[in-house]
């Protein structure tokens, strides 16, 4: 008890000990006086126990006066507390802290006292800002980082994406430390050169990306004021060195302002930039073919383009005259990626080649011959073969050989039916493999070309090499009609026993010429163009 009678004398004492503001108001009549306030609320608002006894109105300005009798006001009309959220203005100029307000009821159940405390979350404040700060910066370069760029740039004019030339070289020959001291030497220089009307973001590696928000200036002057920086030789090791930049740029359109969207053209341009030889910019024009975007999407689309029935097989016929028959046909392979969008073979046989979707596409294709050679047996005989072409990919497949003859066998096709054709390139780099895959293929019943005879770099050599069948010279030598060169092309078959297929037969007088010359097989436009199996003709070719 004797404990309990000190505590109204020493609460003041206590309360001024609280970091918390505390305000007890007297209602008097409607009106709000000072009652108590403790050292904290103070240094808050200014406000002393001097004020005790007096009105809002009595002791600030209109303005608060009005705002502090409003907010008291509905702890009286609704008689419970009342809580306040931080981040106001107050129109003392200072923003608010989190605030409770209590009633404090007489014997009478009348609101006699309201008992306000006011949490000051200034500091607190500083500190998040501090690390919204940290959050938002790079740690070596101290420049903005990616997670600023895309949650704090809304609308830039152009954005212009940064990639320093052979820069791996450094971290491999010095060091990631002096590869980290050239980034932070690059920021200093982007700063000095840009920081002023630009923002400047580091994106990773040795990536950076300038922003300009500035209206009607010309991206040439962002891109000069870049290069700029990188005009003084940097000091690495001791060692001084030039160094220079890829720059992709991408400027805003008036239908185009996200920024996902810029990025996505910035670094399109950059590729463009880099591929162009380095220490180059280039801006990214909407109506512009980037190659290596088609390839991308080629290869997203082709990975289906199986299961969606969109491959298709054209068939140009190879005549002999010299039984004055229809020997064969190469199946050469089309891509319906809609109806009304037909992709050609070089844009999408490379993609394949390069992705590894040309294995399950290439079993496609041998799959879907051997199934049309039994028309093509109704309309020419059962000596016809049907040409498909095997990439290097297909045939360094380890069970490529037992695959082939699998499927042939799923049709009722017979190995002797089927004609692979295979380019010099494919045996240029492991010519034992291919030899060895080679001759298990002629084993097992199928012939073998070599296809584009005389445009590789050791086509004579490889023909002592390769266990094949036939050549086919390429069209290049019959459009440019060199007889004598056809002439030792064909001696050279002659003497290695090999038949010799003519391709890019596009008229009647190469037509003759090659006849005249004996030539054992001839494909090409003045044939028939590739065309659909369905469409092809009945009969052996008549022209006499």
């Amino acid at each position: 008890m004797q404990n309990a009678s000190k505590l109204p004398f020493m609460l003041p004492l206590m309360l001024d000990e609280i970091e918390d503001s505390i305000f007890v108001m007297k209602v008097d009549d409607g009106q709000f006086k000072y009652y108590y306030v403790n050292h904290a609320a103070t240094e808050f608002s200014g406000i002393t126990m001097d004020e005790v006894g007096r009105t809002f109105y009595e002791v600030n300005t209109l303005e608060m006066a009005n705002y502090l009798q409003q907010k008291y006001s509905r702890v009286l009309t609704e008689r419970q507390t009342n809580r306040y959220e931080e981040g106001f203005l107050l129109p003392s100029g200072k923003v608010s802290g989190e605030s409770i307000l209590n009633p404090i009821f007489d014997e009478h159940g009348n609101v006699e006292f309201v008992f306000s405390v006011t949490r000051d979350t200034s500091e607190r404040q500083k500190y998040e800002h501090k690390l919204r700060e940290l959050a938002y910066l790079d740690d070596l370069t101290q420049l903005y980082n990616r997670r600023y760029l895309l949650e704090c740039v809304a609308s830039p004019v152009s954005l212009f994406l940064i990639d320093m030339d052979f820069f791996k070289n450094i971290n491999d020959t010095f060091g990631h430390d002096a590869g980290d001291a050239v980034l932070v030497e690059v920021a200093k220089r982007l700063i000095r050169n840009l920081g002023s009307d630009h923002i400047l973001v580091r994106l990773g590696g040795d990536e950076f990306i300038v922003v300009s928000t500035e209206e009607g200036r010309s991206p040439a002057f962002t891109v000069d004021k870049i290069n700029e920086a990188f005009e003084a030789p940097f000091t690495v090791k001791d060692r001084t060195m030039n160094l220079s930049v890829s720059i992709g740029v991408a400027v805003r359109s008036e239908e185009e302002a996200e920024l996902q969207m810029l990025l996505k053209q910035a670094d399109i341009a950059l590729y463009r930039a880099k591929g162009d030889g380095r220490k180059r910019h280039h801006v990214y024009e909407e109506n512009s073919k980037y190659d290596h975007v088609e390839n991308f999407i080629h290869e997203l689309e082709l990975s289906h383009a199986v299961d969606r029935g969109e491959l298709a097989l054209h068939y140009q016929l190879i005549y002999c005259p010299i039984s004055n028959t229809t020997v064969g046909a190469e199946a050469l392979l089309r891509w319906n990626r809609t109806d009304h969008d037909v992709v050609p073979p070089s844009a999408f046989i490379p993609v394949a080649e390069a992705t590894g979707l040309i294995v399950p596409i290439g079993y496609w294709v041998i799959r879907q011959a051997s199934q049309d050679w039994h028309q093509f047996r109704n309309k020419y005989g059962s000596s016809f073969k049907v040409s498909v072409n095997i990439s290097k990919i297909q045939l360094i497949e380890p069970d490529f050989v037992d695959r082939l003859i699998r499927i042939l066998e799923n049709e009722n096709v017979t190995p002797q039916a089927m004609e692979l054709e295979i380019t010099e390139s494919i045996v240029i780099h492991d010519v034992r493999d291919v030899q060895e895959k080679l001759k298990q293929l002629r084993a097992a019943g199928f012939t073998i070309a070599l296809d584009d005879f005389g445009t590789g770099y050791s086509s004579l050599s490889m023909l002592t090499l390769l266990p094949i069948d036939k050549l086919k010279i390429d069209r290049s030598f019959i459009q440019n009609r060199n007889e004598s060169l056809l002439s030792a092309m064909m001696l050279i078959a002659k003497a290695l026993d090999l038949l010799v297929i003519a391709e890019g037969v596009e008229n009647a007088s190469q037509f003759d010429m090659l006849k005249a010359m004996n030539c054992w097989g001839l494909q090409g436009y003045y044939i028939n163009r590739p065309i659909e199996l369905s469409q092809l003709p009945d009969i052996s070719y008549k022209r006499v």
